[in-house]
């Protein structure tokens, strides 16, 4: 006799797609539950403000959703996304120092979180045994008597008049973000919230989108600059699709981007590159501009929970980083992965749920160790942000910068720091034998370490408070 086999997932966003594409593989029906509307074309939803914003999807990122979707960048490139290396195609300035440009082999996809989640729901959507239900609000997660496994999810879908039913499932994905309630409901089943890492970083986002001509930049896709504890704020002028310029500031606490035209200028201009204020204040404005806020990064450790069998977090509900380094859809596709090798191991014998839940933990947990070290031992630079800074953070930061200032010379420095943020390279690899040479001879030979490469005698910006 055969069983039928039932997966829930909460959310249709990046990290519910991917999961939810996973689970067809092993599950005979899969339900993916979403409270907002679902839009039938590429447009930002109401309940992910963060989608107007500049995303990149990372070269280790496209890799492993390409193994999910094969022929994503195809389909992609087809739809107007630009593409080229993060080295040679983009201009990028840390620390005051403007990186030397060289082809780092590091292909970078620019487009919109609109359209590749779009992309991925259609994909989804067209998979025989996956059912997407949108404006339908996940409520709880019911249990067996003795609240030792998932036995559904009940949900509420207010345009059908539904108040409260239940999806029997054998296996719920929690995809529902940083706003995740599940943490409440485990409670109320007796179960301890995990324990939560918090880094209060109060960063504000504006965004602004122009129209891209081909002479601006002088043909290059796109501008970064980072923040500095001197000057704490920076920004990233990005091609996408539609011939379009989307244009993100950011600064932290009080030092918010202005979205009225003028003043998004003006906050582009005080940057050490001069070519963003030049570029906005002659390309033509799309929109009036969206902000968004990001209070604290959040890192809950569930794999130190009880949890019942059969609830597995998933993406930002374990782990919601600073927007600002571009690790969000790149760490779920690889949980996806690793997700889709837990449950290989368990496909040739009776599934047992509680083994995947604790194997997915388990192997995830490297991957967010590393993104998360890092996120944070970045936004621990500037002196504002609350935080411990052990003798290691400081150690990592103050040969951060000198990476960037010898990158400053050495396009294959550049290189080696690029790898490591694309989640190519672990951070050690900074202190292979040949970088950490490079690094040294190039600080040597730059004369004084500290003294600036950019006048910011010039800038009315002050650290926040």
């Amino acid at each position: 006799m055969t069983t039928t086999s039932y997966a829930v997932v909460i959310g249709a966003g990046m990290g519910g797609l991917l999961a939810a594409r996973v689970l067809s593989e092993f599950f005979d029906d899969v339900t993916v539950v979403e409270r907002d509307a679902l839009p039938d074309t590429p447009v930002a939803r109401r309940c992910v403000p963060q989608a107007r914003h500049v995303h990149v999807l990372t070269t280790r990122g496209r890799n492993a959703m390409e193994e999910l979707f094969p022929g994503l960048t195809e389909d992609l490139l087809g739809c107007g996304a630009p593409n080229g290396d993060i080295q040679a195609d983009f201009r990028w300035v840390a620390d005051g120092h403007r990186l030397a440009k060289g082809v780092s082999g590091i292909p970078v996809l620019m487009v919109s979180r609109p359209l590749v989640e779009w992309y991925l729901r259609n994909l989804v959507q067209a998979l025989p045994n996956v059912e997407i239900i949108d404006r339908c609000t996940a409520r709880r997660i019911t249990t067996d008597p003795q609240h030792r496994r998932v036995t559904g999810l009940a949900v509420s879908v207010p345009s059908k008049n539904i108040a409260d039913t239940v999806i029997a499932c054998d296996l719920v994905i929690d995809a529902s973000g940083r706003s995740s309630e599940s943490q409440g409901w485990l409670e109320s089943l007796g179960f301890n919230r995990p324990r939560e890492e918090k880094l209060p970083i109060h960063l504000a986002y504006g965004t602004r989108r122009y129209r891209r001509e081909a002479s601006h930049l002088d043909g290059d896709l796109g501008v970064g600059v980072m923040g500095t504890p001197e000057l704490p704020r920076g920004g990233l002028v990005v091609a996408q699709e539609n011939d379009d310029w989307v244009v993100t500031l950011a600064g932290y606490a009080d030092d918010e981007p202005p979205l009225d035209a003028e003043g998004f200028v003006d906050y582009a201009r005080s940057l050490p590159a001069p070519e963003f204020g030049e570029l906005l204040s002659h390309a033509h404005p799309l929109d009036e501009g969206v902000r968004y806020r990001v209070p604290s990064t959040v890192r809950r450790h569930f794999e130190s929970a009880p949890l019942p069998d059969g609830y597995i977090p998933f993406g930002d509900t374990m782990c919601c980083f600073n927007p600002v380094y571009g690790q969000g859809m790149t760490v779920a596709a690889l949980e996806a992965l690793i997700l889709r090798r837990c449950l290989q191991r368990e496909s040739h014998h009776v599934r047992d749920n509680h083994r995947v839940t604790a194997r997915f933990l388990r192997n995830s947990r490297p991957l967010l160790d590393e993104a998360w070290e890092m996120a944070c031992n970045t936004d621990l630079r500037m002196p504002f942000i609350e935080g411990k800074r052990t003798a290691k953070i400081r150690m990592t930061n103050a040969y951060v910068a000198r990476v960037h200032r010898a990158a400053a010379t050495d396009p294959r420095v550049g290189t080696a720091f690029w790898r490591v943020t694309n989640l190519l390279a672990h951070p050690n690899s900074l202190m292979s034998p040949p970088t950490l040479a490079r690094v040294l001879w190039a600080n040597r030979h730059r004369g004084n370490l500290h003294a600036p490469e950019t006048d910011y005698s010039k800038s009315t910006v002050r650290p926040p408070r």
